[in-house]
């Protein structure tokens, strides 16, 4: 053996060497320690375990703090308080206006508590049927709450305790879990409720908790029934906890009999009515402390390969600024020109990725301004389509109210010179390009009364706006080319009815529909309707002497004019039959897209 050893190279007695003085002693360290601490691990398991236990109680602990925290923000708030009464005493008295302010002032204020929670959804219920919500709710009523069994309970019971309800459908579009963790608390004053505040807790950060532990560990959130709240398996959500009858009588640990291998059993009370349950395999966490005692064999292996490393290390030195401007170059040529290689150095390598870095910024540089350029360019052209006006219109319903106002010498006049002026105002005033639904609306409906008092034919203008569209934000005279056309070739300029419809559709964007009760058209014409608004922008338009006009932007222009200003998320849709009339649906976002 000697005489093996003495003919070995230097290299392979230095690596022989290192394996006996780390590895024999590790190993001969690793059995005495296990004789010596096999009583004790035991209970360094079940240590391990609380301590475990603790982190996670702590993190559910605090979401359940939140949805807490969100219900006793709303009832004690005093800046909540006015507007939620005013609103819960709302009738049919009350003005459009007034019921405006106090959602505007709720959904200000809770928007500064609840915007950092992203996954809580907060409902307030009112008596008298009215409610605010932090989520769409196209597709779900929130008075239907007042339904549940559980919300009978709460009404009928006393106090200002909350009820922890537990899993429920989900009925928030904003999330994609199947379900929420409900709770609700009455707010009463005075011993009279006026309200009530239901949170629900998106449980996708639990989940995520639950599943970062071993599949055959495992961690729910149960109730007072036993019923499983939270489960990293979805599936498992509303089925009874198999071993609800072995929890320890306080909270505390156990250990417990499954299918012949024992667990760790704890629980911890996170509401009062629901608990906290982690099972751990008692083999499985005993081997994570042997793991540490094999870790520190392994960390001194680790200096068997300490010369490749160092090697290793010399070639990436020099490799490494290479490969770090071909992934530069790749991720540019795929259109990230925001990417730099921020190589630095004095060798050939480092003024290579000096210069290919101002090499972009030239580049983005030209981009940026051709960019500018077209934007500049496109605002050009959507003021001159905006800047056409037709005086002859105008002038003729001057005409009229003079010649009412000479022959009768009533007020009703009073009302017409009343419009025109609103109307004359909105159309001289160019400072601001876009303004709120409900001030278009009114515009419109200055110009339907105008209308009606030149032609004499009785136009009747209905609005049906959902409350939650009427202050945003749209382009200046988008409907009155719209009302004119339903007017002129819907209508033929004779009585009817136009009706304006909004609404928040699915996907987040403003719905404005324009109906008229006129002849309609035939699928022929609709066809080359169709075609016609799809065709390639065109400069503005001379207006016709057949098609007399308040604008001269006409429908087309209308179309290319949204085009403009929204991109791509610009939608519309034309329904029409003959002797049915005509539908216009506009489909844009509540905000233009951001100039850059």
């Amino acid at each position: 053996m000697l005489q093996w050893f003495r003919t070995l190279s230097l290299r392979n007695k230095l690596v022989l060497t290192i394996l006996i003085c780390l590895v024999l002693p590790s190993i001969v360290s690793m059995n005495v320690s296990n004789l010596l601490t096999r009583d004790a691990v035991r209970t360094q398991v079940a240590d391990n375990a609380r301590q475990s236990m603790l982190i996670a109680n702590q993190i559910v602990t605090g979401q359940m703090k939140n949805m807490l925290y969100m219900m006793n923000f709303v009832q004690f708030d005093v800046d909540l308080r006015e507007p939620i009464l005013n609103l819960s005493h709302a009738d049919a008295t009350t003005s459009i206006g007034d019921l405006y302010i106090s959602q505007n002032t709720i959904n200000k204020r809770i928007d500064t508590v609840i915007g950092p929670l992203e996954n809580l959804v907060l409902t307030l219920l009112l008596p008298n049927g009215q409610y605010y919500a932090t989520y769409t709710t196209t597709n779900f009523d929130p008075k239907s709450f007042f339904e549940k069994a559980w919300m009978r309970d709460v009404m009928q019971s006393g106090g200002y305790s909350v009820k922890w309800i537990g899993a429920e459908p989900n009925y928030s579009q904003q999330s994609s879990q199947s379900y929420l963790l409900e709770a609700v608390k009455p707010l009463r004053l005075n011993g009279a409720t006026y309200g009530y505040v239901i949170v629900g807790l998106e449980p996708s950060v639990v989940q995520k908790l639950f599943a970062q532990y071993e599949d055959n560990e495992s961690m729910v959130i149960i109730d007072a029934q036993g019923k499983i709240l939270v489960d990293k398996d979805s599936s498992q959500i509303g089925k009874p906890f198999a071993y609800y009858d072995q929890l320890p009588p306080e909270e505390g640990t156990s250990f417990v009999k499954v299918a012949g291998e024992e667990y760790i059993m704890q629980s911890a009370q996170v509401t009062p009515e629901w608990k906290l349950v982690n099972m751990t395999p008692y083999k499985a966490a005993a081997q994570q402390i042997q793991s540490f005692r094999k870790t520190d064999f392994g960390i001194q292996l680790v200096f068997l390969f300490l010369f490749a490393v160092v090697l290793l290390y010399v070639v990436r030195t020099l490799t490494k600024p290479i490969a770090k401007l071909v992934q530069t170059v790749v991720r540019i040529e795929s259109g990230q020109l925001s990417e730099r290689s921020n190589i630095s150095g004095g060798d050939e390598v480092g003024r290579l990725g000096y210069v290919f870095d101002r090499m972009i910024d030239r580049i983005e540089l030209t981009l940026f301004e051709n960019k500018r350029e077209q934007e500049l360019k496109r605002k050009a052209e959507l003021a001159m389509l905006q800047a056409q006006i037709n005086p002859h219109f105008l002038f003729n319903v001057l005409n009229s109210i003079r010649l009412k106002i000479m022959m009768k010498g009533d007020e009703e006049n009073a009302e017409l010179i009343s419009s025109l002026s609103a109307l004359l105002r909105m159309t001289i005033n160019r400072n601001n390009e876009y303004i709120t639904l409900h001030e278009e609306i009114g515009i419109n409906e200055h110009y339907v009364r105008l209308l009606n008092s030149r032609h004499g034919d009785r136009v009747i203008l209905r609005v049906s706006a959902a409350s939650d569209t009427l202050l945003i934000q749209i382009p200046r005279f988008l409907l009155q080319p719209l009302i004119e056309n339903a007017y002129i070739h819907g209508l033929k300029s004779k009585a009817g009815e136009i009706t304006i419809i909004s609404r928040i559709a699915e996907d987040g964007r403003l719905q404005v529909e324009i109906q008229d009760s006129g002849v309609g058209m035939t699928p022929e014409r609709l066809l080359e309707l169709r075609n016609h608004l799809e065709a390639t922008p065109i400069l503005p338009v001379v207006e016709e002497a057949s098609s007399p006009s308040l604008s001269g932007i006409g429908i087309h222009n209308v179309f290319e004019r949204l085009r403009m200003i929204y991109g791509h998320r610009f939608d519309y849709n034309i329904a029409s039959s003959l002797g049915h009339g005509t539908q216009i649906i506009l489909l844009f976002p509540q905000q233009p897209e951001k100039e850059v």
